[in-house]
């Protein structure tokens, strides 16, 4: 369940690859809890896939942690890939343009 601000963030690992799911709204107010959980999984050399399926809002500051993740990716750290965007969060990626940049795969591990 989404904690107050909006949003929960879990991350798992498999032996390659780091998930981190966000669940809920993906705004300045859980900007912090995201950006925390994407750099904390890029320290390591897993693959890291953002699990996107279910956030029902995402703003230009949630673009912005999807962006400097794969600009960190690009700088050397773990790559990101995100996986099933939702509806809303699909519509902010190909309006701007974002969607042709971040990989994105159609299965998690396990």
């Amino acid at each position: 369940m989404p904690s107050p601000d909006g949003v929960q963030v879990t991350t798992s690992s498999e032996a390659d690859v780091a998930v981190v799911t966000v669940i809920g709204v993906l705004d300045a107010a859980s900007l912090t809890d995201v950006s925390t959980a994407l750099t904390d999984a890029q320290r390591g050399s897993r693959r890291v896939i953002v699990d996107l399926s279910e956030v029902t809002f995402m703003d230009s500051r949630g673009l912005g942690a999807l962006l400097a993740a794969n600009e960190r990716s690009r700088e050397g750290a773990a790559p990101i890939a995100v996986y099933k965007p939702s509806d809303p969060v699909r519509r902010l990626l190909e309006v701007s343009g974002v969607r042709r940049i971040l990989d994105e795969v159609e299965e998690l591990p396990g």
